[in-house]
């Protein structure tokens, strides 16, 4: 076998790739390729979507830290309130008359809401 012939093949084959490519590459296969740009694009998705979730608990947990305080606001209030119906002379059963009526009218509040919500979802439904 004239080994000659072979070096002279491959030099020519390297001068055909740096005056046709552009430069010189040491592998033609695009086995060996590797691909970066989905991993490296997940990782900004990923690292995108933790800071919306950061953003979004430290919203939800100041909303919680201001209804506690609206909350403790509101006894303080009903406390001061409760007091000054005393000093204005309505008794303790009015007081308590008042507060079984505010219950129940949460509770009608609320069954007029599921009640609302169904209807609205049976409409809903049925219409489409």
């Amino acid at each position: 076998r004239d080994w000659s012939s072979d070096v002279v093949l491959f030099r020519s084959k390297q001068w055909y790739q740096r005056r046709v490519r552009g430069g010189f590459t040491a592998n033609d296969n695009s086995d060996t390729i590797l691909a970066l740009d989905a991993p490296f694009s997940f990782n900004d998705k990923a690292s995108h979507s933790n800071r919306g979730l950061d953003r979004l608990l430290y919203t939800g947990t100041e909303a919680l830290k201001q209804l506690r305080d609206q909350r403790s606001t509101l006894d303080i209030i009903k406390k001061q309130m409760g007091g000054i119906f005393s000093s204005l002379g309505l008794s303790q059963t009015v007081m308590k008359m008042v507060e079984r009526r505010l219950t129940t009218d949460q509770y009608i509040f609320y069954v007029g809401c599921v009640l609302t919500l169904l209807i609205m979802f049976l409409l809903l439904c049925f219409a489409i």
